[in-house]
C-alpha cells in the first residue's frame, strides 16, 4: 500500500522550493502533486519544478471558463481547486464549501487515502490559499516519510491544525 506525505505551505516559493528538494532528494516528478485555489499558483509551481501541468476539471477554459469565473466571482457558483500531479485528476475542479457534495476537496483526498478529519483540514487550508504538497511512496519507501516531514518543516510547513 502507497503512503502519503504532505506538506502545507503559506507561499508559494516554500512550496517551490520543498519540490526542488524533494527532486533532490531522488523523489520523480510524477509522484508529486500540488493542489491550489490559485491557478497561477499551480502553474508557476509546474513550470519552475517540471511536476505535471495543471489540471483545472471540467468548464475551465474558453468562454465557459470565462463565464464560471464571473459566477464564481459572484458567488453565484462555488470556488474550485486547480491540481498538478498524479493526484490531479481526482482533486481538479473540486468544490470549496460547506456542502458535503460529491465534488468537494475533501471527498477528493478521500478518495486518494487521506482521512476524512484530515481532508477536511486540508480543505480549509486550500480555501485561505496555502499550497498542499503531496507525494507518494511505494511500500518499501515508508522509511523515508520521516525524512520528507523534516525536508517540508524545513520550507517552513505549516501544522495541520492551524487552519
Amino acid at each position: 500500500m502507497t503512503k502519503l506525505v504532505v506538506g502545507i505551505f503559506g507561499h508559494k516559493t516554500d512550496a517551490s522550493m520543498a519540490i526542488q528538494d524533494l527532486r533532490d532528494s531522488g523523489i520523480r516528478t510524477k509522484r508529486i502533486s500540488v493542489l491550489a485555489k490559485e491557478k497561477s499558483t499551480v502553474s508557476e509551481l509546474s513550470h519552475g519544478t517540471g511536476i505535471a501541468k495543471p489540471k483545472e476539471g471540467p468548464g475551465s477554459i474558453g468562454l465557459f471558463g470565462t463565464m464560471k469565473g464571473i459566477a464564481i466571482g459572484l458567488n453565484m457558483l462555488p470556488d474550485t481547486a486547480v491540481a498538478a500531479g498524479p493526484a490531479a485528476p481526482r482533486l481538479a475542479g473540486a468544490e470549496f464549501g460547506n456542502d458535503p457534495g460529491e465534488d468537494g476537496i475533501a471527498v477528493g483526498l478521500i478518495g486518494i487515502g487521506i482521512p476524512k478529519e484530515d481532508a477536511e483540514a486540508y480543505e480549509k487550508h486550500v480555501d485561505i490559499g496555502h499550497v498542499i504538497v503531496i507525494v507518494t511512496l511505494e511500500p518499501e519507501e515508508k522509511g523515508k516519510a520521516s525524512e520528507l516531514g523534516k525536508l517540508f518543516d524545513s520550507h517552513n510547513a505549516i501544522p495541520l491544525d492551524s487552519a
